[in-house]
């Protein structure tokens, strides 16, 4: 199985037997070829086993950011296989989905209908301008669900996103909350000398400086003698996505912190790691809007 890190990332809870992480390089592997080695796996994590948090938190928060019209045009950036792209589809949005991984584009076709209103794309979030012609008329919206903190040159991917919009046209980006849940700088700790008097905490060893943090994806086999296997999740502060969007012309207009509303199994600490997961939010969410011109 992948580590817990990356399980952490898609917004999954790590099974039992997921292995811890493990410091590897990925130098001179490009993100597209990262992802696309594990697409299989990926595809079906939130597939098969359908992801709570997407379903009941991540899409409808999502949609409700967007607040879609029906007929609007509307860009998926990392679309992966399309969750959400078929949930606007559904919602009456024309809908591009764009993906550097070939294979998960290739899910993403497979599962649409054909009158969905959807087209899939192999393309770059760094490099939008290589793979969309937005023609004179631009996006009414872009959304980036749970992928920014995986593409390492963030202000191009807002940039190029600004430029994909009409003016007027809003951005929403969903993203793992990077104060409370970077792998490898933030874990759950507990603290008090008797289990019913114990508080749950989320200890935060790092936080302002930016790091790409390399997970390998198949430590069992690689030990064993097999190729290793990478992606990367790159941490930043909040004032860096706020950066970032002024940088490319957007003005954020919403900020929200969305925490997981999982309920733990009965037992002496489930209220209280019920308490800390709902205090201690596991998502951050923005909207940004391009402003009218002339």
């Amino acid at each position: 199985p992948a580590p817990s890190a990356f399980f952490t990332i898609v917004g999954k809870t790590p099974p039992g037997d997921a292995p811890p992480e493990k410091a590897v390089t990925a130098e001179g592997v490009e993100q597209a070829t990262q992802w696309d080695r594990v697409s299989e796996w990926y595809d079906g994590l939130l597939s098969d086993r359908r992801s709570d948090h997407h379903e009941g938190l991540l899409i409808p928060g999502s949609m409700r950011l967007l607040g879609l019209q029906h007929g609007e045009r509307v860009l998926d950036i990392a679309c992966g296989q399309g969750i959400l792209s078929r949930a606007m589809a559904l919602a009456g949005a024309g809908v591009l989905g764009v993906d550097s991984s070939p294979s998960l584009i290739s899910k993403a076709r497979a599962l649409r209908a054909e009158d969905a209103g959807i087209e899939y794309r192999v393309g770059d979030a760094q490099h939008l301008d290589e793979t969309i012609d937005t023609g004179a008329a631009g996006f009414d919206a872009a959304i980036c669900l749970m992928a920014l903190m995986n593409i390492e040159d963030l202000n191009a991917t807002l940039a190029g996103s600004s430029a994909m919009l009409r003016d007027g046209g809003r951005f929403v980006g969903v993203i793992l909350h990077p104060a409370f849940r970077t792998p490898r700088r933030t874990a759950w700790g507990w603290e008090g000398p008797t289990p019913d008097s114990q508080r749950q905490f989320r200890r935060v060893d790092a936080y302002l400086g930016e790091e790409a943090i390399p997970i390998t994806m198949n430590p069992g086999a690689h030990s064993s003698g097999a190729d290793e296997v990478t992606t990367t999740t790159f941490h930043r502060p909040i004032s860096a996505y706020v950066d970032a969007a002024r940088r490319a012309g957007l003005l954020i207009d919403a900020l929200e912190e969305w925490a997981s509303r999982r309920e733990s199994q009965p037992g002496p600490r489930a209220e209280e790691e019920n308490r800390a997961r709902r205090e201690i939010p596991m998502f951050l969410a923005f909207r940004a809007i391009k402003p009218v011109t002339g």
